[in-house]
């Protein structure tokens, strides 16, 4: 028999955290840049709908839904030299606009089979419903995607923050979509392009800003935990 030691076996390494550790921008960055976003986008909203009235209306590939990525550019741009610039390009360049997409497509998948009604309680009903439902799914899916990607700290308040927040969200969603029909008259003939306008911003910026606020407030560094004496 060999005298040799009998070597213990290796621990194994720890595993790797898929990504590092969030350091957070600080809250008056983001509402500043994300406020610009949502500024740039209701803008250019308005330009394309002006210009191309008959793809405003479009589920899956109009123009409120292919302008996603300005609400995000600013801010992406102002941080490309800060930790995190790939996580963020990630999120709002590609995850954001097709978290859109799939909240306008339930929004739609419930509106069109009840758009022809007569009375006006069930008009109304559908109009609030709509937007709650698409407030809601793109509150939802955006914020889950904001924590998959550890964009947010990963804390008991921060899961708070995004249940209240999306709240908030799917009752301005609601509100957004009933008033802006109520406002444009209820039409959505795209031959007159002031109506259409008027109800896609009242559906969009209201909500952009919200959410900015949100993002930003989820965003911020987190608070270094205090150590008991």
């Amino acid at each position: 028999m060999s005298d040799e030691p009998v070597q213990p076996p290796a621990e194994p390494e720890p595993r790797k955290p898929l990504f590092a550790p969030y350091r957070g921008v600080r809250l008056g960055v983001s509402v500043k840049w994300l406020a610009g976003g949502a500024l740039a986008y209701a803008l250019l909203l308005l330009v394309m709908i002006a210009a191309n009235p008959r793809d405003a209306s479009l589920p899956i590939v109009g123009p409120s839904l292919y302008l996603t990525p300005v609400f995000g550019l600013p801010l992406v741009l102002r941080l490309v030299h800060k930790p995190g610039r790939l996580r963020r390009l990630i999120y709002f360049m590609l995850l954001l606009p097709a978290a859109h997409i799939a909240a306008n497509y339930l929004a739609w998948a419930y509106a069109v089979p009840n758009f022809y009604l007569s009375d006006p309680s069930e008009v109304l009903l559908r109009n609030l419903v709509s937007g709650a439902w698409g407030g809601l799914a793109g509150a939802t899916f955006s914020f889950t995607l904001l924590y998959l990607t550890g964009l947010t700290a990963r804390r008991r308040a921060e899961l708070g923050t995004m249940m209240l927040a999306t709240i908030v969200l799917t009752i301005l969603g609601a509100l957004g979509m009933a008033q802006g029909l109520i406002l444009s008259g209820e039409t959505m003939d795209t031959h007159h392009t002031e109506p259409l306008i008027l109800w896609f911003e009242c559906v969009h910026l209201p909500w952009q800003m919200v959410f900015a606020l949100s993002l930003a407030w989820l965003m911020r560094p987190p608070r270094p935990v205090r150590r008991q004496p």
